[in-house]
């Protein structure tokens, strides 16, 4: 049997699935790229932005860094994973890529969909994470949602 490589990712029954543990550690390590860039974002602003828009210090550095949290792991994952490499930084250092169901990129779009999508995913004691461990193509609620796949580079 011949394979067929689209972007890198097998599109014939030989392709191996992402587990949930593999997935666990690249998401470890975005967490920690994306929170050292949030951290160092929401520390900034406030104190170059602050006294030129007259907001007092205090509380700014709380509401800064939630409002840059959103902001930066939205474009953190969403342009990561439509980007032509397909990953973020965990997910190349665990040899991963997120394709859609037909082993293509996937669009902006369908990325930011995925990242919100792990909000449903995290409630209830983070079912639709545990769940990857469970379906047939590893896929928790955020990828069943927007028609993704998380599968091994080859």
């Amino acid at each position: 049997m011949t394979t067929d490589v689209i972007e890198g990712v097998a599109t014939t029954s030989n392709v191996e699935y992402a587990g949930l543990w593999r997935r666990f550690m690249a998401f470890a390590i975005d967490l920690m790229v994306a929170g050292l860039v949030v951290f160092a974002l929401a520390m900034i602003l406030p104190i170059v932005l602050g006294p030129r828009i007259g907001v007092p210090g205090g509380g700014v550095i709380v509401a800064s860094f939630a409002i840059v949290w959103l902001i930066v792991t939205w474009f953190y994952w969403a342009l990561m994973e439509s980007s032509s490499r397909q990953s973020t930084v965990g997910k190349v250092l665990m040899g991963m890529v997120v394709t859609d169901i037909d082993g293509k990129r996937v669009s902006f779009r369908r990325a930011t969909g995925r990242h919100f999508g792990k909000l449903p995913s995290a409630l209830v004691i983070l079912a639709g994470f545990i769940m990857i461990g469970f379906t047939a193509k590893k896929q928790g609620l955020h990828d069943l949602i927007t028609g993704s796949l998380v599968v091994m580079k080859k």
